[in-house]
């Protein structure tokens, strides 16, 4: 009975444990404002990215600059060049990280009202007064900047699993908690623990295993539910790609954790062994 109740216990850890890993995952990297940032911060690098954003920042310069007629024409061509060349800008890093934690304010707060439709937005003021403040220098005319510069990147597939992404990240933790609960309980309770120590970690290691092919998977899916402007195509790709590697680490240590469940359980094996002889 004990044996059956304890391989109860562990099977039921690890399976929550399967879903509570990626849960943290979200909760850490995409739920939370700071950690999206540092998550999607290395997209500012990206050249590719970089090619799409310079000019959606000269668009919605242009569009949203209070700029005289007569200055139409010039301005035009200095905001293209300052756009392109913001990424030179000492001011560029700060303002890319603003960019990311206000855009990640105004998608979830949209995903979280019913009277909103659900979408991916940016908002790219900080950039945008980057282009204003080079274009001012050059003119020699002040140019007013709006303290909002939203921009839609119509994504409603991605969209719609944001509110589920937040459900998932904020139970991770008593997930977690109580994955690790129950497989200690299930060693705890078993008539031959050292042997409970060595499948759990197989199992562990199992759960790491379907981690790693799916984050491979995850990869490929957020790169194919980006659509529409090029920008927006990029920005699913690089994040994609980015996500994957932010989850190795976690992949790894489970991995680990694994390897010294499973070796404490041979320890005790062979402890034990010993001491019937």
């Amino acid at each position: 009975m004990r044996t059956v109740g304890s391989a109860l216990l562990v099977i039921l850890g690890l399976l929550l444990a399967a879903v509570a890993g990626p849960a943290l995952w979200l909760e850490r990297n995409v739920v939370d404002g700071a950690g999206f940032a540092q998550l999607a911060g290395p997209l500012g690098t990206n050249s590719e990215f970089q090619e799409g954003l310079s000019a959606l920042a000269a668009d919605q310069a242009t569009a949203s600059m209070n700029l005289p007629p007569q200055l139409n024409e010039l301005a035009g061509a200095l905001i293209n060049s300052a756009a392109r060349s913001i990424y030179t800008n000492p001011g560029y890093e700060v303002a890319w990280t603003q960019t990311l934690q206000r855009s990640h304010k105004l998608t979830f707060d949209a995903a979280g009202n019913q009277d909103v439709q659900g979408d991916l937005k940016l908002d790219i003021a900080p950039l945008v007064e980057l282009v204003a403040a080079k274009v001012t220098a050059d003119l020699g005319v002040p140019l007013p900047t709006p303290k909002e510069v939203v921009v839609s990147l119509e994504q409603p597939q991605v969209a719609k699993v944001l509110p589920l992404a937040s459900a998932l990240g904020g139970a991770s933790g008593w997930m977690a908690f109580i994955a690790v609960d129950l497989l200690a309980l299930g060693v705890i309770v078993a008539k031959r623990r050292a042997l409970s120590l060595i499948l759990g970690g197989a199992g562990l290691a199992a759960v790491a295993l379907l981690w790693q092919l799916g984050s491979g998977f995850a990869e490929s899916a957020l790169a194919g539910l980006a659509v529409g402007p090029e920008v927006a195509q990029q920005f699913g790709v690089q994040l994609g790609a980015l996500a994957r590697a932010s989850w190795q680490g976690g992949i790894t240590a489970t991995f680990v954790i694994a390897g010294v469940m499973a070796a404490a359980g041979v320890v005790a094996l062979i402890v034990r062994g010993r001491r019937t002889t």
